[in-house]
C-alpha cells in the first residue's frame, strides 16, 4: 500500500459536513452516538478561540473533502503551569489509515501547538478505537496510567 501525500490545514466551513460524518463515525467506534450538530461543531472549530480543527486532503484524490481530523484544544495546564495544546480527537476515515495521515495530523497539532505558545501536547485515547493506543506509541508518544473519567 502506498502513502499518499497529504496536505494538513485549518478547515473550512466547506469542510464540516464531512468532518462531522467523521465525527458520528468515531462515536460509533466508541459504541456511543455523536450529539455534536454541525451548527455547534462550527462554533467550536471555526469561531471559538481555543480549538484547532485541522483536516488531511490526500494531494492524489480528484475528490477534494477531508479524508482525516485532529481536534485540538489550547489552554492552561494547571499541573504543568502552562499554556498546553489537548488532542480532543483524531480520527481518519478507511481506507487511508495505516498510510501516515494520522502522524501528519498529530505533526500539525504539535507545530499548531508551539505556534500558540504551548509547551506540549497531550493527548488520550480509548482502547476501544481500533488499536489507536499502538499507533501513539509508533508515533513516539508515552504512555502515562492510570487514566480516570467520570461517566
Amino acid at each position: 500500500m502506498s502513502t499518499p501525500t497529504v496536505t494538513v490545514r485549518p478547515a473550512k466551513a466547506d469542510d464540516l459536513p464531512e468532518v462531522h460524518r467523521m465525527l458520528i463515525a468515531l462515536a460509533a467506534q466508541a459504541g456511543r452516538p455523536a450529539t455534536i450538530t454541525p451548527r455547534v461543531l462550527a462554533r467550536i472549530a471555526l469561531e471559538g478561540p481555543a480549538a484547532r480543527l485541522l483536516v488531511a486532503q490526500r494531494d492524489d484524490s480528484p475528490q477534494r473533502h477531508p479524508v482525516g481530523y485532529v481536534l485540538m484544544l489550547v489552554g492552561r495546564n494547571m499541573v504543568a503551569g502552562a499554556d498546553w495544546g489537548f488532542v480532543e480527537q483524531l480520527y481518519v476515515q478507511e481506507p487511508d489509515r495505516k498510510r501516515g495521515i494520522g502522524a501528519a495530523l498529530l505533526q500539525a497539532a504539535r507545530a499548531e501547538a508551539a505556534k500558540a505558545g504551548c509547551e506540549g501536547v497531550t493527548l488520550s485515547t480509548r482502547p476501544e478505537t481500533d488499536g489507536s493506543a499502538l499507533g501513539w506509541r509508533a508515533l513516539g508518544m508515552e504512555t502515562i496510567e492510570p487514566r480516570y473519567a467520570a461517566e
